[in-house]
């Protein structure tokens, strides 16, 4: 009996015992893996919708600008219509502020012998990083002078350029 208590402390130590466990050297790392990853996928996430923010309006635009030629604007004059269209963006929930000031003085409705035509052009700059902090009384820059942080601002600027336009069509009454 005493001789099986012997077996079965031994086995039983033995069995109780584990193995040394390797630590990974990068436990201590995750939370900060973690913050990186969230922050270059939010940084991602928030350009990419500034992006498409910039498509939508442009769309909301086109169909303003396909509403006023096909509702019969055409019997109006151009300052109806402009009007109109004023009416028109506030059905599509557009604002002045939504569309820069570029697009209002390239706008450009021509009304003649019952049709009509829509036009303009515009482009919307998206600073990732923010805009160029050394500009001259102007806004401009030029980007051979620039240094530091505004190399990186100026050359991942994203320039869109939008000419929504709508004309009549030949075969409408």
């Amino acid at each position: 009996m005493l001789l099986s208590n012997k077996m079965t402390d031994i086995f039983c130590r033995n069995a109780v015992r584990r193995q040394p466990v390797q630590r990974n050297s990068e436990q201590g790392f995750s939370v900060v893996k973690l913050m990186f990853w969230l922050s270059v996928l939010g940084f991602l996430v928030f350009n990419s919708f500034l992006v498409a923010h910039a498509h939508y309006t442009n769309k909301q635009v086109q169909h303003c600008f396909e509403g006023l030629v096909h509702n019969k604007t055409a019997q109006l004059g151009e300052l109806e219509a402009r009007d109109k269209l004023d009416e028109l963006f506030s059905v599509q929930y557009l604002e002045k502020d939504d569309l820069p000031v570029e697009f209002y003085d390239q706008l450009r409705i021509k009304v003649s012998d019952g049709m009509i035509e829509v036009s303009s052009s515009y482009g919307v700059t998206i600073w990732p990083f923010g805009k160029v902090e050394h500009v001259d009384e102007s806004g401009e820059y030029d980007p051979e002078s620039l240094n530091d942080l505004d190399i990186l601002r100026d050359k991942t600027r994203i320039d869109l350029s939008f000419e929504p336009y709508a004309i009549t069509s030949s075969d409408s009454p």
